[in-house]
């Protein structure tokens, strides 16, 4: 692999810093809608892996799911059952296994928040005109695909 001119240097570090202050930024503001839910965006991100994915995955599948390592999952859960948002149970295959549900009373509660992120979501990204977003949509799906590649 070559080498980089100084103006390709350039532009890739400046495309490191964006990418790192748009995450860092978003991820701010989506704590900051979440926190009237009294949820955080990892919180949030478990909350949606039951309801897109289904409920009743194990705390392992979770932790695979959102690559994080089993006793921060545990926290987040603690927190999430202690807001009364899911539900730990005896998986029925493997008694050493628990299998995390959402409540009922978390399904409206969740529509409420998603309608709050998707006013933030249009706050950012509405402004933006259809080839915009198609192009982010392109330039941040080749980023990530390489980077799954390495």
């Amino acid at each position: 692999m070559t080498q980089p001119d100084n103006r390709a240097q350039e532009r890739e570090d400046e495309i490191t810093r964006l990418v790192f202050d748009v995450s860092r930024l978003w991820r701010g503001q989506v704590n900051e809608t979440l926190a009237r839910f009294d949820l955080t965006a990892s919180a949030w991100a478990v909350l949606r892996i039951l309801r897109d994915e289904g409920d009743g995955r194990t705390q392992k599948e979770l932790a695979g799911e959102l690559g994080i390592e089993g006793p921060t999952l545990v926290k987040l859960l603690d927190g999430l059952e202690k807001g009364e948002w899911i539900e730990r149970r005896l998986s029925e295959t493997d008694r050493r296994a628990k299998t995390i549900w959402r409540l009922p009373s978390a399904a409206p509660r969740m529509e409420s928040a998603d309608q709050a992120l998707a006013e933030f979501r249009h706050r950012v990204i509405g402004e933006l005109d259809e080839q915009e977003k198609r192009d982010y949509i392109a330039l941040s799906r080749k980023v990530r695909d390489r980077l799954k590649n390495l």
